[in-house]
């Protein structure tokens, strides 16, 4: 009986440190990270060439009003959509009605828009990039 009382601890230090492990909370540097492996990459030559090529395509701004009007604008095209980050879930429906509608995200330097893409792709769009340069690529 003594001997499985030291086993039982150790069983349940071991099971501590793996619950805290599993516990952590990403940080937004990790979560970013993880969503750019998951979604295609758009550089400036490639968006200019889709939206020449494609009409179709939907440029999604997913900055707020405020920040786009402190940045001094959005992309001028006609496919350029703004549609705030913390409404792309409730909104997108309206704007891309079929799930193979090609979509590219931005924000103002590429550190939200590739969540934005994850959430699209988590959503069931299949055709999303990310435009990593942002606004002010």
């Amino acid at each position: 009986m003594t001997k499985s009382i030291p086993l039982l601890v150790a069983g349940l230090l071991t099971c501590a440190a793996a619950n805290s492990a599993a516990d952590e909370i990403p940080s937004g540097q990790e979560l970013q990270l993880k969503a750019e492996q998951k979604t295609r990459i758009v550089d400036t030559a490639s968006l200019r060439k889709r939206l020449d090529d494609e009409p179709d395509l939907i440029l999604i701004d997913i900055r707020t009003k405020d920040e786009i009007q402190r940045m001094g604008g959005a992309i001028d095209v006609p496919q350029n959509i703004n549609i705030p980050r913390g409404w792309l879930e409730f909104r997108v429906q309206s704007a891309a009605v079929s799930k193979d509608t090609p979509i590219v995200v931005y924000c103002g330097g590429g550190l939200r828009s590739p969540m934005a893409a994850e959430t699209l792709q988590n959503m069931g769009y299949t055709d999303v990039s990310n435009y990593s340069e942002g606004y002010f690529g």
